[in-house]
């Protein structure tokens, strides 16, 4: 029953993180610029904080998730600020020449900003609830434990599908594609973070 619950989660982890948004924009972008390594510890940010709202969604963590609520505002707000940062710094960026190694400090700045990201959107929760109710009700502990696993699980899934996808095709990018896929990509990212601005006023 738990594994049947897993693999069900599994496939909820994935149709979370498969649709494209801002984290994909990032995640593309580092893969392009590092390799599938340095877009995969990207993913695993993300899929990370997958795991966090899933684990307070499976195990009924009220008390946490009404203090992510009640800071929707600035967690909000601060989360746009920086996607603002990031999508200018991406627009300006030059393609990197090579996929050359990553250091220790920039992958866990990397993962940590991935989490973060994800994480400033706390009515992503109420995603996870909804999700929750949805499917089943969770009877055990076990079943809340295979419900957040199988929901990192294909939130990791589809990131190494990317990943691995943009890898492959990378090398067939002409310099100039790439920099206009940067300024694409940061483009995209400032306007979801002005939209964002814009539901706090």
């Amino acid at each position: 029953m738990d594994a049947w619950f897993f693999w069900k989660s599994l496939s909820i982890g994935l149709a979370v993180a498969a649709p494209v948004g801002p984290m994909s924009l990032l995640c593309i972008h580092r893969t392009l610029d590092y390799g599938q390594g340095a877009g995969l510890v990207f993913g695993a940010g993300v899929a990370a904080a997958d795991l966090t709202y899933a684990a307070i969604a499976a195990f009924g963590v009220t008390a946490v998730s009404s203090v992510l609520l009640a800071g929707t505002f600035w967690v909000k707000l601060v989360g746009s600020l920086l996607l603002v940062v990031l999508g200018l710094r991406i627009a300006l960026a030059k393609p990197r020449s090579d996929n050359g190694p990553v250091s220790a400090g920039s992958s866990r700045r990397a993962f940590i900003t991935a989490y973060g990201l994800t994480m400033a959107n706390p009515p992503t929760i109420l995603f996870f609830a909804g999700i929750f109710a949805s499917v089943a009700s969770i009877a055990s502990a076990s079943q809340s434990a295979a419900f957040a696993a199988g929901v990192f699980a294909g939130s990791m899934l589809w990131w190494v599908i990317l990943t691995t996808l943009v890898s492959k095709s990378a090398a067939a990018f002409q310099p100039l594609t790439l920099l206009w896929i940067n300024r694409t990509s940061g483009a995209v990212l400032a306007a979801f973070a002005i939209h964002g601005l814009a539901t706090l006023a």
